[in-house]
């Protein structure tokens, strides 16, 4: 008979690989399906029991909203087949379940991969490889596993520097973001303070999108598949917009689920439904498939777009019991490295906030397995106190 430790270590085996590689090993073998196949069977094998932590609780909603979209939008699809492709939001959301219920594993098996890992990534963060053998964001969430002692003061502003070698060696600007978002954590003296920071940014960036909608809203005047006349026009048409062409794309992707869908994304639009009219066009053949299936560079904007103003609600408590749990027992998450996970979770995250992940089978299972790893570290604070916490 297998051991479980086995077939535990197979799967984290697959989660790494899938982590390393997920241009190769999704789309050759399907590994986010594999996971989210695992994730749903562990949850079958505890008898469908779900943590008491608010984090779990909020999944479960998340899970109970998409499954009502699965259903609704089987009566104002466009397409089955577009439909099956935007459930990915839904179904990758079981990984989660892995990493709650398996964490205590975990420690184990970083230990027996932990030297290969930094073989494999000191090397090849300075001698670039191709992205199918060494991914250009993904990457970020492994550089915490490489330390064993997250209680060294070096550490964290270690973490740091490497994401900005990683951002320079491989042209990502996400990695320096990400980089940049550490320095702020590594500085905020407290929860107050990192969220009413984090207020602030979030009401300033809202102000200057607002002024921008006109702008923004210019594409639909020259937009064609065939050139670049109408983002040029966004461009020219304010020294704001002007300055990067990426980020202004970004922002009319943006603007078209926040504004162009009011008031139907409220509710959420459902699967199998067009959420873009405008984007940007790398190969012709897909053309068709592009409102239906390109992320919005911002998973959580996109999700509002097809889940509806309750997905927001419900992620950002998510955030909130996160970064609260953070800052409030941060002693006691040093002391077991497990604030490690809090490190792989904002990685995922600042990911997710530039690039499709949750609607995308490339990266949603990874977000949803780290979430699952930090829910169950904030589970067994709160619940298995005479118990010692599963040390990573």
């Amino acid at each position: 008979m297998v051991k479980k430790i086995n077939i535990v270590y197979s799967i984290f085996t697959v989660a790494l690989f899938y982590i390393v590689s997920p241009w190769f090993f999704e789309r050759a073998f399907l590994f986010n399906e594999i996971l989210s196949a695992a994730g749903l069977f562990i949850l079958a094998y505890k008898h469908f029991r779900i943590g008491k932590d608010p984090i779990s609780i909020c999944v479960v909603l998340l899970l109970l909203l998409g499954g009502v979209h699965v259903v609704t939008s089987l009566f104002r699809m466009d397409s089955f087949y577009y439909y099956l492709r935007n459930t990915v939001i839904v179904y990758s959301m079981l990984a989660f379940f892995i990493g709650f219920y398996w964490l205590k594993y975990l420690g184990g098996y970083l230990n027996r991969i932990r030297r290969l890992l930094r073989y494999y990534i000191g090397i090849f963060l300075l001698i670039p490889l191709p992205r199918f053998l060494f991914e250009r964001f993904g990457m970020a969430m492994l550089f915490p596993v490489l330390f064993k002692k997250a209680s060294l003061k070096w550490v964290f502003p270690a973490i740091i520097v490497i994401n900005i070698i990683y951002g320079i060696t491989y042209g990502s600007v996400t990695a320096v973001v990400l980089a940049l978002l550490y320095m702020f954590l590594l500085v905020a003296p407290s929860y107050k303070f990192f969220m009413q920071v984090t207020g602030i940014g979030l009401l300033l960036f809202a102000c200057l999108f607002i002024y921008l909608v006109p702008n923004l809203s210019l594409i639909s005047r020259h937009y064609s598949h065939n050139n670049y006349n109408g983002i040029l026009e966004v461009m020219r048409s304010s020294r704001i917009l002007s300055i990067d062409g990426n980020s202004t794309w970004r922002l009319v992707l943006w603007k078209q689920i926040i504004v162009d869908k009011f008031p139907a994304n409220i509710f959420g639009i459902g699967f199998g439904t067009p959420a873009l009219r405008y984007f940007p066009v790398e190969d012709f053949t897909k053309i068709p498939t592009l409102p239906y299936v390109l992320g919005a560079h911002n998973s959580f904007v996109y999700l509002f777009g097809r889940l509806g103003i309750l997905y927001v609600l419900i992620i950002a408590n998510v955030y909130r019991c996160i970064f609260k749990e953070y800052f409030y027992y941060k002693r006691y998450y040093y002391s077991n490295n497990q604030i490690m996970l809090f490190w792989s979770f904002l990685a995922i995250t600042g990911i997710a906030l530039f690039n499709p992940t949750l609607e995308s089978p490339i990266y949603a299972s990874a977000y949803w397995l780290i979430l699952g790893f930090t829910a169950r570290a904030i589970h067994q604070r709160k619940f298995n106190s005479p118990k010692p916490p599963a040390e990573i």
